[in-house]
C-alpha cells in the first residue's frame, strides 16, 4: 500500500466516518453521507476556506459509483470465474448501461443529493467517465442541480482493456444522447485507451488516480467537486491518499476530503 500513495496529496479525517480509522466502517449509504456526528457541511466549508485564505489548497471530492449496470448483473449471475474467462469479452456488454435497478438507484442518489444540498453541502462542478453508465446515473442523480456545471472526461474511467463493459462507444454517439453534455476536450472519438488484451495493473490504475488527482488540483479552480465515476478507480483513489479502505456500492456517495501536502506536512 506505501508504494501507492501520492507524494502530493493526502485524505483529511476528522469529517467522515468512511475515513475516520477510529471507528467501524460503517455499511453502505451512512447517513448524511457520512457526515460525522456534530459535523456539518458548513464545517467542511468552513475548513477549506480556511485552507485557501493562507494559500494552501484543499477540496472535497463528493464521489458516486454509477448505479447498477447489467455487467453487475452478469457477474453475479454467472460468478466471477466465468465472468473473467468468457462472458466479460462479449460485446453485448460493450459499454454497459444501467438496469432498471440503476436507474432507480441514481433516482435515489438524486433524493439524497438534493437532501444534503439543502442541509448545507456546495458542489461547483462534476467531472464524469465517459462511459454509459456513468453518464446516466449522473444525468439522474444530478438532475434537479442544472447550475452545476459539468465535464465529461477520460480519466476517472473504469479499469482499462479485456472487459468489453469498460470500452466507451464513439464521442459521436455521447454526444447525440446527451446534447447538454460537453464532449469537445476528447481527442479521439473513439476509445484510444482499451485494448483487447490488456488489463490494466492496481499500479497502473492508481497512476491514473494520481494524474486524476494532479489535474483536479491544477485545472479545477472549484473546491467542491463531483465526481461519478466507478469502483476500481475509487479503490485506487482511495490508496493514493491514504483513506482506509471502503466498498463503495452502486450509486453511493463517498465525500473525500484531499489536502495538498506541504513540506511543513
Amino acid at each position: 500500500m506505501g508504494q501507492a500513495l501520492s507524494p502530493r496529496f493526502r485524505y483529511k479525517s476528522g469529517f467522515f466516518v468512511q475515513g475516520d480509522v477510529t471507528k467501524p466502517i460503517p455499511v453502505s449509504n451512512p447517513p448524511r453521507m457520512g457526515l460525522l456526528e456534530g459535523k456539518t457541511w458548513q464545517d467542511v466549508q468552513a475548513v477549506v476556506d480556511a485552507k485557501r485564505l493562507i494559500g494552501l489548497k484543499m477540496k472535497l471530492l463528493l464521489f458516486l459509483r454509477h448505479g447498477e449496470g447489467t455487467h453487475n448483473v452478469a457477474i453475479a449471475q454467472y460468478g466471477s470465474e466465468a465472468w473473467n474467462s468468457y462472458y466479460c469479452k462479449l460485446p453485448e456488454f460493450l459499454d454497459a448501461p444501467l438496469t432498471s435497478k440503476g436507474i432507480e438507484q441514481a433516482k435515489e442518489s438524486s433524493t439524497k443529493l438534493n437532501k444534503e444540498i439543502k442541509n448545507g453541502l456546495h458542489i461547483e462542478h462534476v467531472l464524469i467517465s465517459p462511459l454509459e453508465r456513468a453518464l446516466r446515473t449522473f444525468t439522474i442523480a444530478y438532475q434537479d442541480q442544472s447550475n452545476i456545471s459539468s465535464k465529461p472526461l477520460e480519466l476517472p474511467r473504469e479499469i482499462l482493456g479485456v472487459d468489453t463493459c469498460d470500452e466507451r462507444r464513439s464521442i459521436s454517439e455521447k454526444a447525440l444522447q446527451y446534447p447538454e453534455l460537453d464532449f469537445s476536450g476528447f481527442s479521439s472519438n473513439l476509445d484510444p485507451w482499451w485494448t483487447p488484451d490488456h488489463r490494466e495493473s492496481e499500479s497502473e490504475v492508481e497512476a491514473r488516480a494520481n494524474k486524476f488527482l494532479d489535474m483536479v488540483f491544477t485545472n479545477i479552480s472549484a473546491g467542491f467537486v463531483g465526481v461519478v465515476s466507478h469502483s476500481v478507480f475509487c479503490a485506487a483513489l482511495l490508496r493514493v491518499i491514504d483513506h482506509r479502505e471502503y466498498s463503495l456500492g452502486t450509486a453511493e456517495f463517498l465525500p473525500l476530503l484531499i489536502h495538498e501536502r506541504t513540506s511543513a506536512n
